[in-house]
């Protein structure tokens, strides 16, 4: 489940038996972001910890300001990820979570790889798959990882975290997600890990997606992609070049409690 390659990461293989959701893929990356910036210390609760403290205090509370520009920081980042998970001609290949001064000399990556066949979350119903699953079996990955949990012992003070996205996009160029065409993560000066997610052809076979009958939510206006006629690109030698890192214009950062 562990390994340590070539190049200093250490990757971390997850099999999951539930298909992944464009829903679940966000909530997914959102939870390990969340995870990450408690256990280095980037914000003095867990996330659902502070959302609860929110209720008893005053709104003319700094804490309860901080609290707020931070939850409204990370929702802008989850709408704009979810939103790129739908968005037709778009292909993620690869979420990274950068946590350091800048994108070029991050204290820690954590890349989230999602195969082609995890892509296959368009075919896949929200309502038929909870994101419950993966998020546990993810969870429990990390906590079995001695690696990953040595890293998060380690403390750092406040700072920037960054999420990147390596994807295949025939669209016009994002306000929110830049491009940046050159990037490599600086796997050689920070603690790096790879996810890898998986999913065995059982997970497909036993489900029955594919026979429902659409839902439209007139809501959300951004285009879906024909899904009886989804065509996935496989990522080999040939389609490399196609990806390219994307950064998050805005960056999130955690708060220190005020006394």
């Amino acid at each position: 489940m562990f390994s340590r390659d070539k190049k200093g990461e250490t990757e971390i293989n997850i099999m999951l038996d539930e298909p992944l959701t464009n829903d679940s893929c966000t909530k997914v990356v959102i939870e390990l972001v969340k995870y990450v910036l408690y256990q280095k210390q980037q914000i003095p609760l867990a996330y659902d910890a502070l959302a609860k403290c929110q209720t008893s205090v005053k709104t003319t509370d700094r804490n309860a300001a901080s609290f707020k520009t931070f939850s409204s920081m990370l929702k802008n980042v989850s709408d704009h990820l979810f939103s790129q998970f739908f968005l037709k001609g778009c292909d993620v290949k690869e979420v990274a979570i950068l946590l350091g001064a800048t994108i070029l000399s991050p204290k820690l990556c954590i890349a989230i790889e999602l195969p082609s066949y995890i892509l296959n979350s368009k075919q896949h119903k929200e309502y038929q798959h909870s994101s419950r699953k993966p998020l546990l079996k993810l969870i429990r990955s990390l906590f079995e990882c001695d690696e990953f949990q040595e890293a998060m012992s380690n403390p750092l003070s406040v700072t920037n975290m960054f999420l990147m996205l390596k994807k295949n996009d025939g669209n016009s160029v994002s306000d929110f997600f830049l491009p940046k065409p050159q990037y490599k993560p600086p796997i050689q000066t920070a603690s790096c890990f790879r996810i890898k997610l998986c999913q065995s052809d059982q997970v497909d076979m036993r489900c029955n997606c594919g026979s429902l009958v659409q839902i439209y939510h007139d809501s959300y206006k951004i285009q879906l992609e024909n899904e009886d006629n989804v065509q996935y690109t496989q990522y080999d030698s040939s389609t490399q070049s196609l990806y390219q890192w994307y950064q998050s214009k805005q960056i999130i950062k955690g708060f220190k409690f005020c006394s």
